[in-house]
C-alpha cells in the first residue's frame, strides 16, 4: 500500500512519509481553494480578489500545503498518545484522503484506544479554534487573516468529519472502543464495521440521488473497504488463535539468490514445485517471495521484494499472533524455525486463509459454547 511513498523525515523516531497520490490532490485542492473558498470568504466581507496582496493561486497553494500540515499534526496526535501508552508507531503516511498512522498497541485497554482515537480530532479542533482566534486580529493584514480563517474552518471540518462514527474513521474507532468495554473485541469490531459500511452506503446513495460528488464517493469507498478489511483481519486472527505456526506452514520452499532476476525466480519455483521462495545467500536471509509477487513482465531481482527484512517465528508460536504480524504492510511470509533455529517452513497469506477456512468449518460442526467469540482450544485439532 505504501510502496510509492517517500520518507521525508522523522519526529521522535517516527518516519514521516509522503504518498505519491499527494502530488495529485494538492494541485486540485489549491485550485479549489483559489477558485471557490477564497472568493466566497471575500464576498462575505464585501471584498474581491483584487483586494488581495498575493495572487489567489499562490494563496490556494499555501492553504493546500497548510491543510496537510494540519493533517500531519492530527496524525501526530494519535501517534504521541500511542507512544505515551507504551505502543509502537511504525510510521505516518500522508496521502490523497488524509493521513494514516501505523500503530502497534495491542495491549491498550478500550479506554486507552478511545483516547488514542480522539486525540487526532482534538488536535484538529484546537488548531481550528486557535486559527480563527488569530484571524480576528486585524493587524495581521487581509491575506494572512483570510488564510488563517480558511485554515481554521478546514481543521474544524476535519475534526467533525473524523468524529463521524464510521469505522475505520476516528469516530468509528471511538465507537468500537466504547463497545469493547462491554463486548468482545471481535463483536465490537463487527458492530462498528457494520455501522461504518451503512454510513458509507448512505453517502453513496446521497451522492447518486441528490448531489453528485466524486470526492464523497471516494471517501465512502475508503470507509466501506476499510471497515471490511479490518473486520476480516480481526476475524481471521480470532479464528487462528490457539493454533500453532506449524499447522499453517508450507514446507515446499525454494531458496533463491538475492540478485536472481524475478523471471528466473519464477522458473526456479515452478521447477521445484515451491509454494514460496526464501531469499538468502551464505551470510543472510532477506525475506520471502510468494507466487503473487511474480507477475508477468516483472523486473528487478529477488532482493527488491524484501524491503522489510525477514520475519522469524517459532514453530509453536500462536498462529493468531503470526497472522497479526503478516497483516502489517509489506509482509508476505513468516519464516518458521524450530528449537534449534533450523528453518522448517514458511507461513504465507494463502496458508493463513486455508487454516482460517478449515477452522471455521470445523467450529461450525461443534456445539456453541456460552461465549461464541472465544476460540476453541487448538488441542481439538492439534494432531502431530
Amino acid at each position: 500500500m505504501f510502496r510509492t511513498a517517500w520518507t521525508i523525515g522523522r519526529i521522535r523516531g517516527i518516519p514521516l512519509r509522503l504518498h505519491v497520490s499527494l502530488l495529485l490532490v494538492v494541485p486540485f485542492l489549491a485550485a479549489s481553494v483559489a477558485g471557490h473558498q477564497l472568493p466566497r470568504a471575500l464576498r462575505q466581507v464585501g471584498l474581491t480578489i483584487d483586494d488581495l496582496t498575493l495572487p489567489a493561486s499562490l494563496l490556494g497553494l499555501l492553504l493546500a500545503v497548510a491543510l496537510f500540515v494540519g493533517v500531519l499534526l492530527h496524525e501526530l496526535g494519535h501517534a504521541l498518545v500511542a507512544l505515551k501508552q507504551g505502543g509502537k508507531v511504525r510510521g505516518i503516511t500522508l496521502m490523497v484522503l488524509g493521513g494514516v498512522t501505523e500503530i502497534e498497541n495491542d495491549e491498550a485497554t478500550p479506554r486507552q484506544q478511545a483516547w488514542m482515537a480522539f486525540a487526532g480530532p482534538l488536535v484538529s479542533l484546537v488548531l481550528g479554534v486557535g486559527s480563527l482566534a488569530l484571524a480576528s486580529v486585524g493587524a495581521l493584514g487581509l491575506d494572512l487573516s483570510l488564510m488563517l480563517a480558511i485554515f481554521g474552518w478546514m481543521n474544524i471540518g476535519l475534526a467533525v468529519f473524523n468524529l463521524i462514527p464510521a469505522y475505520p474513521l476516528d469516530g468509528g474507532r471511538i465507537l468500537r472502543a466504547l463497545l469493547a468495554m462491554r463486548l468482545t473485541p471481535l463483536r465490537a469490531t463487527r458492530i462498528a464495521a457494520t455501522v461504518g459500511r451503512t454510513i458509507a452506503l448512505s453517502a453513496v446513495a446521497f451522492s447518486i440521488f441528490f448531489h453528485f460528488d466524486p470526492m464523497l464517493l471516494l471517501v465512502a469507498a475508503f470507509v466501506y473497504l476499510g471497515a471490511s478489511v479490518e473486520e476480516a483481519a480481526l476475524t481471521q486472527r480470532d479464528r487462528l488463535g490457539g493454533l500453532k505456526a506449524r499447522q499453517a506452514m508450507v514446507t515446499r520452499v525454494a531458496s533463491v539468490e538475492p540478485e536472481m532476476p524475478l523471471p528466473a525466480v519464477a522458473r526456479h519455483m515452478l521447477f521445484q514445485g515451491a509454494a514460496a521462495a526464501l531469499v538468502r545467500d551464505a551470510q543472510n536471509i532477506y525475506g520471502v517471495i510468494v507466487p503473487s509477487d511474480l507477475r508477468r513482465g516483472a523486473e528487478g531481482v529477488a532482493r527488491n521484494l524484501c524491503p522489510n527484512g525477514p520475519l522469524f517465528v517459532h514453530v509453536e508460536e500462536d498462529l493468531g499472533a503470526v497472522a497479526r504480524e503478516l497483516q502489517r504492510p509489506g509482509r508476505r511470509g513468516a519464516i518458521v524455525q524450530d528449537d534449534f533455529n533450523i528453518i522448517v517452513g514458511v507461513v504465507t497469506h494463502d496458508e493463513l486463509a486455508r487454516a482460517s477456512a478449515l477452522r471455521h468449518a470445523a467450529d461450525a460442526a461443534r456445539p456453541a459454547s456460552p461465549d461464541t467469540n472465544r476460540p476453541v482450544k487448538a488441542e481439538s485439532y492439534d494432531r502431530r
